[in-house]
């Protein structure tokens, strides 16, 4: 599934030479066979997408640090949008918010603070994958305030 999709992106771009979608898709590879070994058997979709997302996180933490250096800063924006690309469409804030409210309400969970932990886990649990976990802690953080 996503194996078979990186392979043919990894032959494509070696054909038009994009040696930083090469880089990227190789590490995706890599990430992947991993995580196959690990689990002793092909890898779910929703494992291919945490493979994904884990190494889009770890992008995005070389980011920050790499303040000052343009041209390390633009690589990693090329390789953030690649990654990117793999991902399902990322929920915005205000759909977070909105999803986060009518989890809590479902749940019939009680907004305060020391349930914060039930609610991010039964929120995590649905928005896993569909939203950045910095942004579902601030909607939860806002709505126990």
């Amino acid at each position: 599934m996503y194996t078979a999709r990186l392979r043919a992106d990894k032959m494509a771009a070696l054909k038009e030479k994009d040696t930083v979608k090469n880089k990227v898709i190789t590490m995706l590879l890599s990430g992947l066979t991993y995580k196959h070994k690990e689990l002793g058997r092909d890898c779910t979709e929703q494992e291919c997408l945490d493979v994904i997302a884990k190494e889009l996180k770890q992008e995005k933490e070389a980011l920050e640090l790499s303040a000052g250096r343009e041209d390390k800063i633009a690589e990693l924006q090329a390789e953030i949008a690649i990654l990117e690309s793999y991902l399902p469409k990322q929920m915005s804030a205000d759909e977070v918010a909105a999803a986060v409210a009518d989890i809590i309400a479902r749940a019939g969970l009680e907004t305060t603070v020391k349930n914060k932990g039930m609610i991010m886990r039964a929120v995590m649990g649905e928005l896993k994958g569909k939203a950045d976990g910095k942004v579902i802690g601030a909607a939860v953080d806002a709505l126990l305030k």
